[in-house]
């Protein structure tokens, strides 16, 4: 398989044949030439691949007379945190997050520590096409500068004045989290002190190979849901590779679905805020969010998928909290990407403050069925497959086009749109009952699988 896919998220596909160090050579020139040179740092996940693209990218940043910061294996939240922490003119993360062990990507980060918008996603991808980089004489050719000692520590100290760490600690929480061997396990213990937890790791081994999917879902729950009643822990947590997602198991052996992460934590951050506090999330984030913003009188603006839409409108709204329904939180106060450390320390917080166990937490959400399927479809196919779906399907529902095609009842809703990262349909259908998202589930597969085929 030779996909390779460039858009907001940077550069991913299947690494070695997809993604070939040839292609990041390329992209990083381009980053290097549209961040003028400057001081650019580029870090990485743990997996196999991601040091060969990092010496790749190293190679095209130092030939555009970047100054390049070595951060190594290192959690996405940390690198966002070093860019705007040390004013430096962008960042490179290397790592696949959620994406299976033989992908890996390549994303580029602003001067202010978030993915690009739209218009500079648009900007670089100029660049890259023309060919035409930045290109430094033999005496101005970058160098490499280590990481700035104390970045762990510095972001660290930042998540303790986002949350009550004393509280936190004072309770003593035991916690297993799975860090599917990911960049997360760098700073696992560290974290642990900070806020006086029992930390059980697994899957913290910097080996490169994957345990599992690292998608945090019920299914990539079970080694975690062994184990939570067995040891008696508070909670558990399972984080994708490069911690910008996170799932949740209470205490009670249940495994949460991966939209849960995010109104368990608008629940606890909407009390404290008060009354007309923002929350910004995507569109097809589950309606649980929904009940959660109203009951806590907030105010919820949803937009297009991805990281950066939701991260822009968040600073744009003036909101104090953004995510969706793939695990991620982000605070208006924290670093300007999604962060996995944060939501474990503000979902135990929650429970500090509250005094309340996990699952009861989890008990007092709204619930609704939501059923998420992938259709396969060329990238070059998906969108005119949309646009053949486009009025033969639902005439009763009110439809929206603002990111694919939404179709919303009383009851449920169901959302399509074309993979900004795989050659796929996504489709996500969320209802009152099982049994009524199975039947939009399986009717909607099988329009999609007779548009695709046609």
């Amino acid at each position: 398989m030779r996909f390779l896919r460039l858009g907001n998220l940077g550069m991913r596909g299947v690494a070695g044949t997809g993604l070939t160090p040839h292609n990041v050579i390329a992209y990083a020139s381009a980053v290097g030439t549209y961040s003028g040179g400057g001081r650019i740092a580029v870090g990485m996940d743990s997996r196999i691949s991601s040091k060969m693209y990092r010496d790749a990218a190293v190679s095209g940043l130092l030939g555009c007379g970047a100054e390049v910061i070595d951060a190594g294996i290192c959690p996405a939240p940390m690198l966002h945190h070093l860019v705007s922490r040390d004013r430096l003119s962008g960042a490179i993360l290397i790592g696949a997050g959620h994406h299976q062990a033989g992908w890996n990507a390549v994303a580029p980060l602003s001067s202010r520590g978030s993915y690009f918008s739209n218009l500079q996603t648009q900007e670089l991808l100029g660049i890259y096409h023309s060919g035409i980089y930045r290109s430094a004489p033999w005496n101005a050719v970058g160098n490499i500068l280590p990481c700035p000692d104390g970045l762990a520590d510095s972001y660290l100290d930042l998540l303790c004045t986002l949350v009550d760490a004393e509280r936190i600690a004072a309770c003593r929480f035991k916690v297993i989290a799975d860090f599917c061997n990911g960049s997360g396990s760098v700073i696992a213990c560290a974290f642990a002190k900070r806020f006086g937890l029992e930390l059980i790791p697994i899957n913290q081994i910097l080996s490169g190979v994957l345990p599992h999917d690292p998608e945090p879902r019920p299914r990539t729950a079970m080694q975690v849901q062994s184990l939570i009643k067995v040891l008696s822990a508070d909670i558990g947590f399972v984080f994708n590779s490069d911690m910008s997602r996170a799932s949740v198991v209470t205490d009670s052996g249940e495994t949460l679905s991966e939209e849960y992460s995010f109104p368990l934590v608008a629940d606890h951050v909407l009390r404290l805020a008060g009354s007309g506090a923002g929350v910004v999330s995507n569109c097809c984030t589950t309606r649980t969010l929904d009940d959660i913003v109203r009951m806590r009188g907030g105010v919820l603006c949803k937009g297009k998928v991805g990281q950066a839409h939701t991260i822009d409108r968040m600073f744009e709204t003036g909101a104090v909290l953004a995510g969706d329904g793939s695990g991620s939180i982000a605070l208006a106060r924290g670093v300007p990407g999604f962060d996995g450390f944060l939501l474990t320390a503000l979902v135990l917080e929650s429970m500090a403050f509250s005094g309340k166990t996990s699952s009861q937490l989890a008990a007092r959400l709204p619930r609704y069925s939501i059923i998420k399927r992938a259709v396969p479809c060329s990238s070059s196919h998906a969108y005119s497959v949309l646009r053949n779906l486009r009025g033969r399907i639902f005439p009763d529902a009110a439809f929206s086009e603002e990111d694919g095609l939404r179709f919303d009842w009383e009851d449920g809703w169901v959302h399509l749109r074309a993979s900004m990262t795989e050659p796929i349909v996504r489709m996500i259908v969320e209802w009152k009952t099982r049994e009524k998202a199975e039947e939009y589930a399986a009717k909607v597969s099988s329009v999609i699988e007779r548009v695709v085929a046609s």
